[in-house]
Formats: structure tokens, C-alpha cells, sequence
């Protein structure tokens, strides 16, 4: 997983097999009804072998892995309230 050049928070979403069937809609509906398009980076990653919780993100760099149910507590835990 590479850095982020510019300080902002990066979620990369697994782009293996399970979780592209299982990807829904939500971590675009959260980027924009809170307005992160400038705040963060979205970033694909090779397949974690977390299949079990597909679809599985992580939140970087405070290295958080979590499935796309968790995404809205952890953009309002760790996004919104930094």
C-alpha cells in the first residue's frame, strides 16, 4: 500500500474476486453525503485473503481494517472527527 503524498486519510478497498461480487454502493453514498471527494483518497488493493468479511476495506494510516457495514462509524470516528 503506497502513502499518501498530501496528509489525507486513505481507504483502500480490496479488488479480489469476493469483494468485487460483494462491493455495494456505500462507500460512494458516504463520500458524497459527507463531502470527502477533497478530504480523502480511495485507493484499490490486491485480495487480503479477508474473503470472510467481503467486501473489506482499511483505513490507512491508522491501519484499520473493517467491512463495508463498518464504513459509516469509522468515517464518522475517524474522518469526520479528526
Amino acid at each position: 500500500m503506497e502513502e499518501s503524498n498530501n496528509g489525507k486519510p486513505i481507504i483502500f478497498w480490496c479488488n479480489g474476486a469476493n469483494c468485487r461480487k460483494k462491493k455495494g454502493k456505500l462507500l460512494d453514498f458516504y463520500v458524497k453525503k459527507y463531502n470527502l471527494k477533497n478530504k480523502i483518497e480511495i485507493e484499490k488493493m490486491d485480495c487480503n485473503n479477508r474473503c470472510q468479511q467481503a467486501p473489506v476495506l482499511h483505513l490507512h494510516p491508522e491501519d484499520i481494517w473493517f467491512s463495508e457495514k463498518d464504513l459509516g462509524t469509522i468515517i464518522k470516528r475517524n474522518i469526520l472527527n479528526k
